[in-house]
């Protein structure tokens, strides 16, 4: 209801503005007395029946004007004067038609344009982008009317400019023909266009003036960056920022609302719990997803729409059409990432997949999946779902490893290092060597070393030879006298506890010696001392060669010569 008051307010004094001629005295009165009762608060119902009496005593005004104008119509013959008065007839009847139709708006309460419109049998597509960029462009040009307008300044003043020097050139041009001109009436036609020309130059240099003046006015307004910018924002924010900020509170306003009541739910409900892994929960939490988007979207758009700011809804509505038209291009990828949300995907909850050289377990799939390797330290990874495009999981056993070491175990390395693991982490692991020194690795690096575990057990293989001349007791003395030897030495040692067995066998008759195989298995409480224990093993069984007379043999090389086929030994 006060819409309509407030449109009778504007009907009447429209038609006040149309005829402010003396004869519509009663109603400028009319419209007064409306004036007055609004500041003293009439109730809106007599405020209309006070609209509705004004526009009917405009309405009887106008037709004792179309009256009066048929009757001067009838005295007059000239063919002018009564086009003339034909076309004031015209106006006047369209006054009458337009006031009756502010009568019967305001007294149905109703829009009469939506019930006489017809229906729209073709989509004028190029009508409705008009109407839907129109007042983005209105605003842009009204943002950029100054920039505009000094532009087209400049380019007024250097055309007057151009047009001046042209004038002269005409004028010197002139002048040089009167001076060689002897006939009279020549000479006389030739100073009477000089005169025109002089005119022309006169009103080019006014209008010259005046465009340099009012491009001095505007160039002086200029202001610095800075104060421009704060006349940008305040002017922003005091038309349209405040809408824009209203939009953009409510569009997060309901999203995160959203997201917390999924997540209170996600947390909280023990039913939820119990059923989060099936299918159809998973489908309801993409709907719920995609109706999260929705719902902040169409926030932004209704608080735009109620404060009847067009500008930024179509900008809005510009932004969402071109959301949609990429998202046209990128639906296969959607798709997919569904089937990952839907636990349909090449990669599912609670398996086994290998992402950056390194094994995870899919701990929770979601819009941001997180994989965890009980292994590592920090050994969790959030991930939004596209990253797990194109990777693909399976189930794994429970006996699994998921990194082939774990903090304080001792490895081999295939370059050598033997060290002890301090620490090791998604990007690093650091090792401990002998001598107190810290040699770091990244984790990929470090696995493709090949790192042999030996905090557990490990085992020591040995080889060692004697001569030939010992051949009588190389298969039946000396793997048994050797054993007990490097047993016993090791005993003194302190290695008596750690020592798992101790195995010397007959390996290979060589080319120079008769080889021996020295298997030593230990626990990993001695890991430390892998290469010692080697050493010590070496040292043992020459001790034991020396002590029983064993030789060691040289290396032996045989060459053939082909004036002595017989082989000579060096």
């Amino acid at each position: 209801m006060k819409t309509i008051r407030n449109g009778s307010f504007i009907c009447i004094a429209a038609l006040f503005f149309l005829f402010p001629c003396g004869n519509l005295s009663y109603g400028q009165s009319g419209l007064q007395t409306l004036q007055e009762e609004e500041a003293q608060g009439v109730p809106e119902e007599t405020a209309s029946l006070t609209a509705l009496r004004g526009i009917i005593q405009i309405m009887e005004e106008i037709q004792g004007q179309i009256a009066v104008k048929k009757n001067e119509l009838a005295g007059i013959t000239e063919q002018e004067q009564r086009i003339e008065i034909i076309k004031e007839i015209e106006k006047l009847k369209e006054h009458l038609n337009t006031s009756r139709e502010n009568f019967e708006e305001i007294a149905t309460g109703l829009d009469l344009k939506m019930f006489d419109a017809k229906p729209q049998k073709r989509f004028e597509w190029k009508e409705e982008v008009h109407v839907l960029i129109g007042p983005i462009i209105n605003e842009l040009k009204s943002v950029t009317a100054r920039p505009r307008l000094i532009e087209n300044l400049r380019t007024q003043v250097a055309y007057h400019e151009k047009k001046i020097q042209f004038v002269k050139n005409a004028l010197r041009n002139i002048q040089e023909f009167t001076a060689l001109v002897q006939d009279e009436m020549l000479k006389k036609q030739l100073i009477a266009l000089e005169h025109e020309w002089y005119n022309k130059g006169k009103q080019c240099s006014t209008e010259l003036t005046i465009a340099k003046y009012q491009l001095a006015e505007k160039e002086s307004e200029k202001k610095s960056l800075l104060e421009s910018s704060q006349k940008l924002v305040k002017g922003f924010f005091k038309s349209r920022g405040k809408n824009f900020i209203f939009s953009i509170i409510a569009f997060f306003s309901v999203f995160f609302l959203l997201r917390y009541i999924h997540r209170y739910v996600y947390r909280s409900s023990s039913v939820y719990k119990s059923v989060k892994h099936s299918f159809y929960v998973r489908l309801a939490e993409v709907f719920y997803h995609i109706a999260t988007f929705v719902g902040a979207t169409s926030a932004l758009l209704i608080v735009l729409y109620i404060s009847g700011d067009w500008v930024l809804l179509g900008l809005a509505f510009i932004f969402i059409f071109g959301m949609i038209w990429t998202a046209k291009q990128t639906l296969p990828r959607f798709y997919g990432q569904c089937k990952l949300l839907l636990n349909l995907g090449t990669v599912r909850e609670n398996e086994r997949v290998i992402y950056n050289g390194l094994p995870w377990r899919v701990a929770s799939l979601n819009l941001y999946t997180y994989l965890v390797n009980p292994e590592l330290k920090g050994g969790v990874l959030r991930l939004p779902i596209r990253e797990l495009e194109g990777i693909r999981s399976r189930q794994f056993h429970k006996d699994e490893p998921w990194f082939p070491s774990k903090e304080n175990d001792w490895v081999i390395l295939a370059d050598g290092t033997l060290g002890n693991v301090v620490i090791q982490t998604p990007e690093i692991v650091k090792l401990l060597v002998i001598g107190g020194s810290d040699k770091t690795y990244s984790t990929v690096e470090f696995l493709q070393q090949k790192p042999i575990n030996i905090s557990t057990v490990f085992c020591l293989h040995i080889t060692f030879g004697v001569d030939y001349q010992h051949q009588a007791i190389s298969t039946s003395e000396i793997p048994g006298i050797l054993r007990e030897i490097i047993l016993k030495e090791l005993s003194k040692s302190g290695y008596e506890k750690d020592i798992n067995s101790i195995v010397v066998e007959f390996k290979e008759a060589g080319p120079s010696s008769l080889n021996y195989s020295i298997l030593a298995n230990f626990s990993g409480r001695v890991a430390r001392d892998y290469y010692k224990l080697s050493r010590a093993i070496q040292k043992i069984a020459v001790d034991a060669c020396n002590k029983h007379g064993w030789t060691i043999p040289f290396t032996q090389i045989t060459l053939h010569s082909a004036e002595k086929p017989q082989p000579k030994r060096v």
